[in-house]
């Protein structure tokens, strides 16, 4: 069953080209910028006792929301081919929206041949929606028409739509078992930050997920 002082000298005067002190400036401006994109926490890892690399992973997302289990594991796939690895869907079989048992991801992992079961599971969901109240403006024109009515204006109010934004942070956790020993091999939790949508948050975590499996020669 899976178990889920300071040397004094010489007085030096540097001077910098116009360029250098402009190129300078640029890198300064773009390094403070640039905040943290996503991070990665690892939480367990056995990956010792596992084979080389998997070649056939089942990929479930516990879930009780049919349609981002479906595009959750759609990505993670698609990924996973992209780097010569069989990847298989648990969508098409196992609905958490029903309900299911580890018995029954264990079972259908062996059925099809996986030789690792890579279970995710969102664990947070923090969002930020800000609202800027629209503008209301009051455009006049001038009536054209007889020397006694030329200075009278027309008034229309136009009022500008109300502009909303949202920033999504997505924590999920992932895990892989091996098939084999019924184990746990390995597990994160990966943060997604300041995403346009939960989407674009999934699509992002689909990346990380995969690209750290990779590099920790898991796949």
């Amino acid at each position: 069953m899976i178990a889920m002082p300071a040397k004094l000298g010489r007085k030096r005067t540097v001077r910098f080209s116009l360029l250098h002190s402009a190129t300078l400036a640029i890198v300064v401006m773009l390094t403070a910028s640039c905040g943290p994109q996503q991070e990665v926490i690892k939480i367990y890892d056995d990956s010792g006792n596992s084979p080389t690399a998997y070649k056939r992973l089942l990929v479930v997302d516990v879930t009780s929301d049919p349609d981002r289990q479906r595009l959750f594991e759609d990505e993670i796939v698609s990924r996973l081919e992209a780097l010569q690895v069989d990847g298989i869907v648990g969508h098409t079989a196992l609905k958490f929206s029903e309900g299911v048992r580890q018995e029954e991801i264990t079972a259908y992992g062996d059925a099809v041949g996986a030789d690792g079961i890579l279970v995710t599971r969102i664990a947070r969901i923090e969002s930020d929606i800000s609202v800027e109240k629209g503008r209301t403006e009051i455009q006049s024109s001038c009536r054209r028409g007889s020397f006694v009515d030329y200075f009278l204006y027309d008034h229309e109010v136009i009022h500008e739509p109300d502009l909303m934004t949202a920033e999504f942070d997505v924590v999920v956790v992932s895990s892989l078992y091996d098939v084999a020993t019924r184990q746990r091999v390995w597990s994160i939790q990966s943060t997604c930050f300041d995403k346009s949508s939960l989407t674009d948050g999934l699509l992002d975590e689909a990346r990380i997920i995969v690209d750290n499996l990779r590099d920790d020669g898991l796949i």
